[in-house]
Protein backbone atom coordinates (compact mmCIF):
# COMPACT_ATOMS: atom_id res chain seq x y z
CA UNK A 1 0.00 0.00 0.00
CA UNK A 2 1.47 3.35 -1.10
CA UNK A 3 1.00 6.11 1.47
CA UNK A 4 2.10 9.49 2.68
CA UNK A 5 2.86 9.77 6.40
CA UNK A 6 2.73 13.10 8.21
CA UNK A 7 4.24 13.72 11.65
CA UNK A 8 3.65 16.87 13.68
CA UNK A 9 5.93 18.69 16.06
CA UNK A 10 4.92 16.74 19.16
CA UNK A 11 5.78 13.49 17.39
CA UNK A 12 9.22 14.92 16.55
CA UNK A 13 9.81 16.79 19.81
CA UNK A 14 13.40 15.67 20.37
CA UNK A 15 15.95 13.00 19.49
CA UNK A 16 14.07 10.30 21.42
CA UNK A 17 10.85 11.04 19.54
CA UNK A 18 12.65 11.08 16.17
CA UNK A 19 14.18 7.71 17.05
CA UNK A 20 10.69 6.42 17.87
CA UNK A 21 9.11 7.82 14.68
CA UNK A 22 11.82 6.51 12.35
CA UNK A 23 11.55 3.07 13.97
CA UNK A 24 7.78 3.31 13.51
CA UNK A 25 8.24 4.09 9.81
CA UNK A 26 10.53 1.07 9.44
CA UNK A 27 7.95 -1.13 11.18
CA UNK A 28 5.19 0.18 8.89
CA UNK A 29 7.31 -0.71 5.86
CA UNK A 30 7.77 -4.22 7.26
CA UNK A 31 3.98 -4.41 7.66
CA UNK A 32 3.48 -3.75 3.94
CA UNK A 33 3.17 0.02 3.69
CA UNK A 34 5.32 1.95 1.24
CA UNK A 35 5.73 5.58 2.31
CA UNK A 36 6.32 7.56 -0.88
CA UNK A 37 6.64 10.69 1.25
CA UNK A 38 7.08 11.39 4.95
CA UNK A 39 6.01 14.95 5.77
CA UNK A 40 7.59 16.52 8.83
CA UNK A 41 6.79 19.53 10.94
CA UNK A 42 9.48 21.39 12.86
CA UNK A 43 10.84 19.69 15.97
CA UNK A 44 8.73 20.30 19.07
CA UNK A 45 8.06 23.98 19.71
CA UNK A 46 10.64 25.22 17.20
CA UNK A 47 8.13 27.24 15.19
CA UNK A 48 7.01 29.10 18.31
CA UNK A 49 10.64 29.62 19.29
CA UNK A 50 11.39 31.12 15.88
CA UNK A 51 8.40 33.45 16.14
CA UNK A 52 9.64 34.57 19.56
CA UNK A 53 13.15 35.03 18.16
CA UNK A 54 11.69 37.37 15.53
CA UNK A 55 10.00 39.45 18.24
CA UNK A 56 13.22 39.58 20.26
CA UNK A 57 15.17 40.68 17.17
CA UNK A 58 12.80 43.62 16.76
CA UNK A 59 13.69 44.52 20.35
CA UNK A 60 17.39 44.37 19.53
CA UNK A 61 18.22 40.88 20.80
CA UNK A 62 19.26 37.89 18.70
CA UNK A 63 19.52 34.51 20.39
CA UNK A 64 18.75 31.10 18.91
CA UNK A 65 20.83 29.10 21.40
CA UNK A 66 17.87 26.94 22.48
CA UNK A 67 17.02 26.12 18.87
CA UNK A 68 20.64 25.25 18.12
CA UNK A 69 20.85 23.05 21.22
CA UNK A 70 17.70 21.10 20.31
CA UNK A 71 18.97 20.29 16.83
CA UNK A 72 22.60 19.74 17.81
CA UNK A 73 21.51 17.30 20.52
CA UNK A 74 19.70 15.27 17.86
CA UNK A 75 22.71 15.40 15.53
CA UNK A 76 24.94 14.24 18.39
CA UNK A 77 22.54 11.56 19.57
CA UNK A 78 22.46 10.01 16.10
CA UNK A 79 26.14 10.73 15.40
CA UNK A 80 25.12 12.23 12.05
CA UNK A 81 27.74 12.51 9.34
CA UNK A 82 29.52 15.74 8.52
CA UNK A 83 27.39 16.42 5.47
CA UNK A 84 24.14 16.46 7.44
CA UNK A 85 25.72 18.46 10.25
CA UNK A 86 26.97 21.04 7.78
CA UNK A 87 23.54 21.38 6.15
CA UNK A 88 21.73 21.89 9.45
CA UNK A 89 24.41 24.23 10.78
CA UNK A 90 24.30 26.29 7.57
CA UNK A 91 20.51 26.65 7.90
CA UNK A 92 20.79 27.73 11.54
CA UNK A 93 23.55 30.20 10.68
CA UNK A 94 21.39 31.61 7.88
CA UNK A 95 18.52 31.93 10.35
CA UNK A 96 20.72 33.84 12.80
CA UNK A 97 22.03 36.10 10.03
CA UNK A 98 18.46 36.87 9.02
CA UNK A 99 17.54 37.76 12.59
CA UNK A 100 20.53 40.10 12.78
CA UNK A 101 19.15 41.79 9.67
CA UNK A 102 15.77 42.14 11.36
CA UNK A 103 17.50 43.64 14.39
CA UNK A 104 19.32 46.21 12.26
CA UNK A 105 16.47 47.34 10.01
CA UNK A 106 13.78 46.95 12.71
CA UNK A 107 11.31 45.33 10.35
CA UNK A 108 9.87 41.84 10.03
CA UNK A 109 7.51 41.68 7.04
CA UNK A 110 5.13 38.75 6.40
CA UNK A 111 7.49 37.60 3.63
CA UNK A 112 10.47 37.63 6.01
CA UNK A 113 8.43 35.93 8.73
CA UNK A 114 7.61 33.03 6.40
CA UNK A 115 11.28 32.57 5.63
CA UNK A 116 12.12 32.74 9.33
CA UNK A 117 9.73 29.99 10.42
CA UNK A 118 10.75 27.77 7.48
CA UNK A 119 14.08 26.93 9.12
CA UNK A 120 12.37 24.59 11.58
CA UNK A 121 10.97 22.24 8.95
CA UNK A 122 14.08 22.47 6.81
CA UNK A 123 16.30 21.34 9.69
CA UNK A 124 13.83 18.68 10.83
CA UNK A 125 13.63 16.78 7.52
CA UNK A 126 17.39 16.57 7.21
CA UNK A 127 17.74 14.98 10.63
CA UNK A 128 14.82 12.58 10.08
CA UNK A 129 16.16 11.50 6.67
CA UNK A 130 19.62 10.95 8.15
CA UNK A 131 18.20 8.77 10.92
CA UNK A 132 16.11 6.72 8.47
CA UNK A 133 19.22 6.01 6.40
CA UNK A 134 21.08 4.95 9.55
CA UNK A 135 18.46 2.32 10.41
CA UNK A 136 18.37 0.90 6.89
CA UNK A 137 15.52 2.85 5.29
CA UNK A 138 16.78 4.67 2.15
CA UNK A 139 15.62 8.27 2.48
CA UNK A 140 16.31 11.73 1.07
CA UNK A 141 15.34 15.13 2.48
CA UNK A 142 13.48 17.56 0.24
CA UNK A 143 12.31 21.12 0.65
CA UNK A 144 8.67 21.04 -0.42
CA UNK A 145 9.15 23.24 -3.49
CA UNK A 146 11.56 20.65 -4.87
CA UNK A 147 8.67 18.18 -5.02
CA UNK A 148 6.21 20.64 -6.56
CA UNK A 149 4.56 22.55 -3.67
CA UNK A 150 4.06 25.82 -5.54
CA UNK A 151 1.93 28.60 -4.05
CA UNK A 152 0.70 32.12 -4.56
CA UNK A 153 2.38 35.05 -2.80
CA UNK A 154 -0.09 35.45 0.06
CA UNK A 155 2.55 35.22 2.78
CA UNK A 156 1.32 33.68 6.01
CA UNK A 157 -1.64 31.94 4.39
CA UNK A 158 -0.55 30.92 0.90
CA UNK A 159 -2.69 28.77 -1.37
CA UNK A 160 -1.44 26.04 -3.67
CA UNK A 161 -1.37 26.95 -7.34
CA UNK A 162 -3.30 24.78 -9.80
CA UNK A 163 -0.07 23.78 -11.53
CA UNK A 164 1.25 22.37 -8.26
CA UNK A 165 -0.66 19.15 -8.81
CA UNK A 166 1.13 18.31 -12.06
CA UNK A 167 4.45 19.46 -10.60
CA UNK A 168 4.07 17.08 -7.63
CA UNK A 169 3.05 14.19 -9.85
CA UNK A 170 5.99 14.82 -12.19
CA UNK A 171 8.47 15.00 -9.30
CA UNK A 172 7.40 11.66 -7.84
CA UNK A 173 7.15 9.95 -11.22
CA UNK A 174 10.37 11.19 -12.76
CA UNK A 175 12.71 12.65 -10.14
CA UNK A 176 12.33 10.61 -6.95
CA UNK A 177 13.41 6.97 -6.82
CA UNK A 178 10.34 4.96 -5.74
CA UNK A 179 12.64 2.91 -3.51
CA UNK A 180 13.63 6.02 -1.54
CA UNK A 181 11.44 7.67 1.09
CA UNK A 182 11.11 11.39 0.32
CA UNK A 183 11.23 13.25 3.64
CA UNK A 184 9.45 16.52 2.83
CA UNK A 185 9.05 19.79 4.71
CA UNK A 186 5.45 20.36 5.75
CA UNK A 187 3.74 23.76 6.10
CA UNK A 188 5.94 25.63 3.58
CA UNK A 189 6.02 26.23 -0.16
CA UNK A 190 7.45 28.62 -2.71
CA UNK A 191 5.83 31.34 -4.80
CA UNK A 192 6.52 32.04 -8.51
CA UNK A 193 9.29 34.45 -7.51
CA UNK A 194 11.11 31.77 -5.53
CA UNK A 195 10.14 33.24 -2.15
CA UNK A 196 9.30 30.91 0.73
CA UNK A 197 5.67 30.91 1.84
CA UNK A 198 3.71 29.23 4.63
CA UNK A 199 0.40 27.50 4.12
CA UNK A 200 -1.43 28.70 7.21
CA UNK A 201 -3.48 26.56 9.58
CA UNK A 202 -3.27 22.86 8.76
CA UNK A 203 -0.35 23.53 6.43
CA UNK A 204 1.58 20.32 7.11
CA UNK A 205 -1.59 18.27 6.69
CA UNK A 206 -2.16 20.02 3.37
CA UNK A 207 1.35 19.06 2.24
CA UNK A 208 0.52 15.42 3.00
CA UNK A 209 -2.87 15.42 1.28
CA UNK A 210 -1.62 17.38 -1.74
CA UNK A 211 1.14 14.85 -2.36
CA UNK A 212 -1.04 11.84 -1.62
CA UNK A 213 -3.82 13.07 -3.90
CA UNK A 214 -1.60 14.22 -6.78
CA UNK A 215 0.11 10.82 -6.80
CA UNK A 216 -3.25 9.07 -6.20
CA UNK A 217 -1.80 6.92 -3.43
CA UNK A 218 -3.77 4.35 -1.48
CA UNK A 219 -3.90 6.26 1.80
CA UNK A 220 -2.83 9.49 3.47
CA UNK A 221 -1.74 8.95 7.08
CA UNK A 222 -1.72 11.79 9.58
CA UNK A 223 0.08 10.71 12.74
CA UNK A 224 -0.92 12.63 15.86
CA UNK A 225 -0.84 12.00 19.62
CA UNK A 226 -4.36 10.55 19.93
CA UNK A 227 -5.85 7.22 18.82
CA UNK A 228 -8.03 8.87 16.20
CA UNK A 229 -11.10 11.08 16.16
CA UNK A 230 -12.82 10.53 19.50
CA UNK A 231 -16.53 10.22 20.22
CA UNK A 232 -16.29 13.09 22.72
CA UNK A 233 -13.78 15.41 24.32
CA UNK A 234 -11.78 13.09 26.65
CA UNK A 235 -11.19 15.98 29.03
CA UNK A 236 -14.94 16.11 29.62
CA UNK A 237 -16.04 12.55 28.94
CA UNK A 238 -13.83 9.80 30.39
CA UNK A 239 -15.54 7.12 28.31
CA UNK A 240 -14.69 8.77 24.97
CA UNK A 241 -13.53 6.25 22.38
CA UNK A 242 -12.10 6.53 18.85
CA UNK A 243 -14.59 6.21 16.02
CA UNK A 244 -13.80 3.88 13.13
CA UNK A 245 -14.57 6.29 10.31
CA UNK A 246 -16.14 9.61 9.40
CA UNK A 247 -17.00 11.19 6.08
CA UNK A 248 -15.06 14.07 4.58
CA UNK A 249 -18.08 16.29 5.22
CA UNK A 250 -18.33 15.26 8.87
CA UNK A 251 -14.62 15.86 9.39
CA UNK A 252 -14.93 19.28 7.76
CA UNK A 253 -17.80 20.19 10.06
CA UNK A 254 -15.84 18.99 13.09
CA UNK A 255 -12.89 21.15 12.10
CA UNK A 256 -15.18 24.13 11.61
CA UNK A 257 -16.33 23.77 15.20
CA UNK A 258 -12.76 23.61 16.49
CA UNK A 259 -11.97 19.91 16.68
CA UNK A 260 -8.34 18.91 16.21
CA UNK A 261 -8.98 17.15 12.92
CA UNK A 262 -7.74 17.98 9.44
CA UNK A 263 -8.45 21.56 8.43
CA UNK A 264 -11.12 21.66 5.70
CA UNK A 265 -8.62 23.12 3.22
CA UNK A 266 -6.25 20.24 3.91
CA UNK A 267 -9.00 17.75 3.06
CA UNK A 268 -9.80 19.25 -0.35
CA UNK A 269 -7.11 17.36 -2.33
CA UNK A 270 -8.09 14.06 -0.69
CA UNK A 271 -11.76 14.67 -1.49
CA UNK A 272 -10.98 15.53 -5.11
CA UNK A 273 -9.40 12.13 -5.77
CA UNK A 274 -11.22 10.18 -3.05
CA UNK A 275 -8.03 9.20 -1.24
CA UNK A 276 -8.82 8.09 2.33
CA UNK A 277 -7.10 9.89 5.21
CA UNK A 278 -6.27 7.88 8.32
CA UNK A 279 -5.65 9.65 11.64
CA UNK A 280 -3.25 7.53 13.74
CA UNK A 281 -1.37 7.79 17.01
CA UNK A 282 2.43 7.90 16.82
CA UNK A 283 2.52 7.05 20.55
CA UNK A 284 0.28 4.00 20.01
CA UNK A 285 0.83 2.78 16.43
CA UNK A 286 -1.07 -0.48 16.97
CA UNK A 287 -4.34 1.47 17.27
CA UNK A 288 -6.29 1.37 13.99
CA UNK A 289 -7.08 5.09 14.07
CA UNK A 290 -9.95 6.81 12.29
CA UNK A 291 -10.43 6.82 8.52
CA UNK A 292 -11.84 9.94 6.84
CA UNK A 293 -13.37 8.84 3.56
CA UNK A 294 -16.20 9.21 1.11
CA UNK A 295 -19.48 8.15 2.67
CA UNK A 296 -21.43 5.59 0.64
CA UNK A 297 -25.13 5.73 1.46
CA UNK A 298 -26.82 7.38 4.45
CA UNK A 299 -25.22 7.18 7.87
CA UNK A 300 -26.16 8.50 11.32
CA UNK A 301 -24.52 11.76 12.33
CA UNK A 302 -21.97 11.59 15.10
CA UNK A 303 -23.99 13.77 17.46
CA UNK A 304 -21.63 13.50 20.43
CA UNK A 305 -18.76 14.66 18.27
CA UNK A 306 -20.50 17.87 17.33
CA UNK A 307 -21.20 18.61 20.98
CA UNK A 308 -17.97 17.71 22.71
CA UNK A 309 -14.99 17.85 20.37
Amino acid sequence: MDVTMKFGGSSLADADRIHHVTALIKDQIAAGYRPRAVICSAMGKTTNSLLSAGDFALEGRVNIDAIRTLHNNALDEFDCNEGVRNEVTALLNECEDMLNGVRMIQELSPKSLDQLVSYGERCSVRIVAARLNQIGVPAQAFDSWDVGMLTDSNFGDAKLLAESEDAIRNAFQNKIDPGVVAVVTGFIGQDPNGKITTLGRGGSDLTATAIGAACQLDEIQVWKDVDGILSADPRLVKTAVPVEDVSYEEASELAYFGAQVLHPIAMQPAMKYDVPVRVKNSYNPSAKGTVIKKRVGPAPRLVSLWIYV
